[in-house]
């Protein structure tokens, strides 16, 4: 009788980790697919439809070059413009925030050619012609950025500097790839950048907890493990202020007191973490988030200005 009641108590105990392993999987997975799939590439391609006209205006004057940069994570070419300018001052190279796409970016291409320069967009991975599977707040698109800046330096640099420029997620990837490897970039200038990837998981997936009944801490817990097993890395690493604390380069970051997407505390977090005194932030109180650019492209070209010749 004691044998069979040990039987029964080990099958129990068996299915109910079993359960267990099956419920962590499921909740690792839901989180890991809500995370790298934040906005769809097939979303992107759909915004892209809102600027289409003002991109092919823009490219039948300033004839852009399609190019694929080769990708060392060899999951998908990058797909990127470029546009050369003449007696160029060196190459800014653009990163789109998320929902964007290289496409988008027509406001930041015709400022830094207005300035000297030549530049390349490109699309992130998961965004419009980039087919790379997964979003992932910064951390692996910096290495795709890190690429484009390697193409730029290699192919496009005839002399001069190189910028690299982001905004808002595309901020979050130019400031990680930027701690990553800081030797070809001389200038790094963020707009409105997103900062840690897991608060925005939390927002997310706290309603999802809450409609479930499960606590925020364990899908969190089980999405960090399944993203570690899959991908390699933590969300403490999609964290922007971190990668830049050893940062020895030129950094300009620009945000908003009024955006409601990437608040201003974000930039200041960011400007902070910077160890070294070659940076500046300018906080806006008048333009929304990403707006500055858009809305007053010279006066945005002037503050760009004014941080090159100071540094």
């Amino acid at each position: 009788m004691k044998k069979a009641l040990k039987i029964i108590v080990s099958i129990i105990l068996l299915i109910a980790f079993v359960g267990i392993i099956g419920l962590s999987f499921y909740t690792g997975l839901s989180v890991f697919q809500g995370m790298t799939n934040f906005i769809s590439r097939e979303k992107s391609l759909e915004n892209q439809s809102y600027y289409i006209d003002e991109y092919n205006a823009f490219a039948s004057k300033c004839n852009p070059i399609e190019v694929m940069v080769p990708s060392s994570q060899n999951d998908c070419d990058i797909p990127a413009v470029y546009v050369e300018k003449a007696d160029s001052k060196g190459v800014a190279v653009l990163i789109h925030g998320m929902g964007g796409t290289k496409k988008s970016l027509v406001h930041m291409m015709l400022s830094f050619l207005d300035l000297g320069y030549s530049v390349i967009a490109y699309d992130q991975r998961n965004a419009g012609e980039n087919t790379a599977p997964y979003s992932t707040f910064g951390v692996l698109e910096s290495i795709d950025a890190l690429d484009v800046v390697k193409y730029a330096h290699e192919n496009l640099l005839n002399s001069g500097k190189l910028i690299l420029w982001g905004e808002s997620y595309g901020g979050a990837t130019a400031a990680i790839a930027m701690g990553r490897d800081e030797s070809e970039i001389d200038y790094l200038i963020l707009e409105c950048p997103v900062g840690k990837g897991l608060d925005m998981i939390k927002t997310v997936s706290k309603e999802y907890a809450d409609e479930a009944g499960i606590p925020l801490s364990y899908m969190l817990f089980c999405g960090e493990l399944y993203t570690r097993l899959k991908l390699g890395f933590n969300f403490k690493d999609m964290d922007p202020a971190m990668w830049l604390k050893s940062t020895s380069k030129p950094v300009l970051i620009s945000n908003s007191s009024i955006d409601t997407i990437t608040p201003a505390y974000i930039g200041t977090e960011i400007y902070e973490a910077i160890s070294h005194d070659r940076k500046q932030i300018v906080t806006s109180n008048q333009y929304e988030h990403t707006e500055f650019p858009i809305k007053d492209p010279k006066g945005y070209q002037q503050m760009v200005k004014e941080f090159i010749d100071a540094y």
